[in-house]
Order: structure tokens, then sequence, then C-alpha cells
């Protein structure tokens, strides 16, 4: 009874396994009692499963061990894109958008909060998609504690360079200046590794600039984005990811 018992719960590729002389985990089997109605070769090895870093053992909790490292890899943009709709969904635009003759006033906080707020919700939702493509490119390469400094210095340097060099540009929304800041850094920190690849990104990202300083935005850019690109914000934004990259090498060259 107990030999057809086993037969009813194990399954034929265990079984087959088995019979192969290949390792068979507890974990696998209904009971360690049934382990004596297994038909193993001789050296055969019967082991218990390996833990995984999370400690669960394989059946047991590997789905949710799995989930856990999937939302901690996209923690960062997650929390971003909640925040931004968030802000979007609440109305605070008009509080937080950079404005030139504000910041002048005293209202400062709009030079790095401007980069938070859209013109709607098209905008908002190409430039979310702008952030998971460029976070699925360089999650490898950026450590969330890196990634969240790039995107703050590149914040900062769209306002700060645009109250600086383009006083014509009276105001400015959207995060897309920051995410070229965020892929000019994690393109140069992946150069070392595949250099090829990087460059590639790297040259196709300056094209993309240059195009629309010279020519303007490129075809179908602006539908359905309620107001024009700013280019100018794009090269700010990558010059503070490059600045932000270049000068933490230089740190740890000195320092080495």
């Amino acid at each position: 009874m107990v030999a057809i018992h086993f037969t009813e719960r194990v399954t034929d590729r265990l079984r087959k396994a088995a019979s192969k002389g290949r390792d068979v985990t507890l974990a696998d089997l209904p009971s360690p009692t049934y382990l004596s109605c297994l038909p193993l070769q001789p050296g055969a090895r019967i082991r218990d499963a390996p833990c995984d870093a999370a400690g669960t053992r394989p059946g047991s909790g590997a789905a949710v061990s799995r989930a856990r490292a999937l939302l901690r890899r996209w923690r960062v943009p997650l929390t971003l894109a909640v925040t931004l709709v968030a802000l979007q969904a609440t109305g605070w635009t008009p509080a937080l958008e950079y404005r030139r003759a504000a910041v002048l006033h005293g209202e400062l906080w709009r030079l790095l909060t401007g980069s938070l707020v859209h013109l709607g919700w098209v905008h908002l939702a190409r430039d979310l998609a702008g952030l998971f493509l460029i976070w699925g490119l360089f999650a490898c390469s950026l450590n969330e504690h890196s990634a969240l400094w790039i995107l703050l210095v590149s914040m900062l340097s769209v306002g700060l360079c645009l109250l600086a060099f383009s006083p014509g540009i009276l105001w400015y929304v959207g995060i897309s200046g920051a995410l070229f800041g965020l892929f000019c850094a994690g393109a140069l920190c992946e150069f070392r590794e595949n250099p090829f690849f990087a460059g590639t990104l790297l040259l196709g990202m300056a094209a993309v600039v240059a195009w629309t300083l010279y020519a303007g935005a490129l075809p179908g850019e602006t539908a359905g984005l309620g107001g024009r690109v700013v280019p100018q914000a794009h090269l700010y934004g990558a010059f503070g990811g490059a600045a932000f990259v270049l000068a933490r090498a230089a740190r740890r060259a000195v320092w080495v």
C-alpha cells in the first residue's frame, strides 16, 4: 500500500531522475517517509534542497522571493513613477514648474521641482516610458544610490543651466532632461565593459540632441504633448549626468 500511495504522489519525472542515479531533493518528495520506496540505483544520493538567499526552499516560497527581487530591482523607477503621477493628479504643476521670473524672485525650489511636473498625462506617460526603458538598459550598471544622485544632479543641472544660459526660456516642465542625464550616465558607466554598445548609445543620444537643437522636434514628438519640446533641457540634463559620473571617477582616482 505504501508503494502504491507513493507511486500516485511522485511524478514520473522524479522517478525517472531517481532511477538514473540523479540527485533527488527532499523538497520534491511528498514526505520523507516514502524514501524507502524510491527505486534508487547504487550510488544515487538523496540530499536536502538548498535554501536561497532569502532562506526559503525551492517550491516553498520561490515565487515570493522572485517577486521581491524584481520589486527591489525596480523600486526606484516605480517610486518615482508613483510620485510623478500623484503630483500630476493633484494639480501641483503651477506651484512647482520652472518659471524664470519666479526663480529670480526667490522661489528657488522651482529649479529642481520643474522636472517633477508635466504638461499633461500624455507628456507624463512618454516620460515614464523613457524612465522604465532607461532603467531596464542600465539597472545593472547603476546602483540605486548612484541613480538617485544622478537624477537629482541632472534635474538641478537643467534648472540652473536654463536660468544661466537660456534666458529666453521662461518656463519649463518635465523630467525628460533628467532622463537624458540618467541615460548619459548609464552609458558612460557601461563603457568600460561594453564600449561598442555604450558608444553607440552615446552617439545616438548626441545625434538626437543635436538634431532637435538645430531643426526642432523629431517628427511626431509633439503630437498630443500640449507644448513644444525644449532640447536645451535635454542637453543640460545630459551634461549633469556626465558631470556626476566623471566627477565620481576623478574622486576615486585621487583616493586610490
